[in-house]
């Protein structure tokens, strides 16, 4: 599930700025000269505030300790208690048997806390403020907010509405209505807080593919993906009604986004699903950061462990953390095309040796050195070891990317993939199906490609030719040593999406940064989930199995 929010500044805002901004204004709202505070999180708003604040941001703001609600925790009869929770019946529970008063024979009577100001992550229902408001708690709490900050910046302008473990299989099998409606309400709830943030009132765009569907029901068609726009669409627009009626019967005085009132275009939200486009997750990008999760993979998403053996051969072991905030070079080269950022590489490695005074020695007759001779040399200097440890990363990375590329002849992989996705030759010819299909057969039969990058071309081709006539399918039955029966599962899983051969999208997902800069707007990616060749194969084989939710 994609969504897609333009609004109309030209000044840059990151989601992850607003959060952090949000969070610690709350905790800092509360500050009291020379009074502690205690910080009481739930296990969901824990991983909230950790993605955006350093512990020791929060200490800072006159904070004793940061305790698990979930957890036997120490009592501070004394001070107030500052709840950073989800907005769930639980969390709400166990926040109101704190103020259960306790005896103690040293202390007397007394409850775990002095006083609570509640700050939810999201919406509070109404039943949910009325349970506070009649609990034996209501007399403690001191104010209740609602922070909106229930998504995961994943990078300046890319977040995550993750509603589930499985949002894929939840959202896409046919197995699943249920639980697919429980996901849409989550991510709906998780794209409001995107929207509390940035401080919009957007219309509602979604994409609907010309379908006769049976009825209004989800789940009445064989084909789900076409229908889950429209379903996300609905849920999302009642959920904005009733959150700008609420908006407007605040004072003025209360409303606190510098940019409710900003003038220009009006902001618009795209929702979108995976069919609109099904040959993004199957090409092969040559952007620098799609290669590396394609080829490499990264551990935890973002760190990338590398050794080094410098010139007296000795191994330094080195762990890398690829993101916005530890890495500018990061940054700064993840969409550009992994030959440019070779190139890049290169040429600042070498200015970073020259300055090292015996490092030309080691060159001689001008000779370029190459990034693994410029790797070791600068292992042996310890006072570039900051700039080195900058740079080390990204050449071992560029390096595993050019090593998986030339062993798997993909080469040749993309320059099909290409012609395939546009039907037009390099020299800017049009490409028929027979001529396509001959060349399919060829790379089908190197013994040289990846078993995973066959079935990728294979995939590829039934979405070109729209899931193919029976004698199409039958062909793949003639492929045995790349289509095992998950396999087949996954060629007949496609029937989800309807196999749409949009060729647009692509291009707008790549490059939504550029676009931002060239129209003057502000633009935001959000989806359920991150998406990578292997895992979308991996998700689409487990669509037709019955999994327990």
């Amino acid at each position: 599930m994609d969504k897609q929010i333009e609004t109309s500044s030209s000044h840059t805002y990151s989601l992850a700025d607003m959060q952090r901004k949000s969070i610690i204004g709350a905790i800092s709202l509360t500050v009291t000269p020379n009074r502690w505070r205690v910080v009481v999180v739930d296990q969901p708003s824990l991983k909230i505030v950790s993605n955006s604040l350093k512990m020791h941001a929060i200490l800072e703001q006159n904070v004793m300790a940061v305790q698990l609600i979930t957890r036997n925790r120490q009592r501070y009869p004394e001070m107030d208690a500052i709840y950073i929770l989800v907005p769930c019946a639980d969390s709400i529970l166990r926040m109101i048997d704190d103020f259960s008063v306790e005896a103690d024979q040293q202390e007397g009577t007394h409850t775990k806390y002095a006083h609570a100001h509640l700050f939810f992550t999201g919406e509070l229902s109404n039943d949910l403020f009325t349970q506070l408001t009649k609990s034996r708690a209501a007399s403690y709490i001191k104010n209740i907010s609602e922070l909106f900050v229930e998504f995961n910046p994943f990078e300046s302008r890319v977040f995550l509405t993750t509603p589930s473990e499985q949002p894929f299989y939840s959202l896409y099998s046919p197995n699943t209505s249920d639980a697919m409606m429980i996901d849409l309400d989550a991510a709906s709830d998780r794209l409001l807080s995107v929207i509390a943030t940035l401080g919009i009132r957007p219309f509602i765009r979604y994409y609907s593919p010309k379908i006769n569907f049976k009825s209004s029901d989800v789940s009445s068609t064989s084909n789900t993906a076409p229908q889950v726009a429209r379903a996300m669409a609905d849920r999302l627009q009642i959920k904005l009604d009733e959150y700008f009626a609420v908006e407007q019967q605040k004072p003025k005085a209360d409303v606190s986004s510098d940019l409710s009132r900003h003038s220009g275009p009006p902001s618009v939200i795209l929702v979108l699903d995976r069919s609109i486009d099904l040959y993004a997750p199957l090409i092969h990008e040559l952007s620098y950061q799609a290669m590396v999760y394609d080829l490499v993979g990264l551990d935890e998403g973002e760190k990338h462990s590398y050794t080094i053996e410098s010139n007296d051969g000795q191994t330094h072991h080195f762990e890398a953390e690829l993101n916005e905030k530890a890495d500018p070079l990061w940054e700064k080269l993840r969409h550009e095309h992994i030959g440019t950022v070779a190139d890049i590489l290169a040429t600042r490695l070498e200015r970073l040796a020259e300055e090292s005074a015996g490092v030309r020695s080691l060159s001689s007759n001008d000779k370029k050195l190459s990034l693994e001779e410029l790797k070791r040399i600068l292992a042996d200097f310890p006072d570039f070891n900051k700039k080195q440890s900058l740079y080390s990363a990204h050449s071992d990375l560029v390096s595993k990317c050019m090593e998986a590329f030339d062993r798997r002849n993909l080469s040749a992989v993309v320059e099909f993939e290409r012609e395939l996705v546009t039907q037009v030759s390099s020299d800017g010819d049009p490409i028929g199906r027979m001529s396509l299909e001959t060349r399919l057969v060829a790379l089908l039969d190197d013994h040289d490609l990846d078993d995973m990058d066959r079935f990728r071309l294979l995939l590829l081709y039934l979405v070109y030719v729209n899931g193919g006539s029976a004698i199409d399918r039958r062909r793949l039955q003639e492929v045995p040593q790349c289509l095992s029966i998950n396999d087949k599962r996954a060629a007949i899983n496609l029937q989800q999406f309807g196999i749409p051969t949009n060729r647009q999208w692509n291009e707008l997902y790549r490059s939504v940064y550029e676009m931002a800069r060239k129209y003057r707007r502000q633009i935001y990616i959000g989806s359920t989930h991150i998406i990578t060749p292997g895992g979308f194969l991996n998700d689409l084989k487990s669509l037709h199995l019955k999994m327990l939710m």
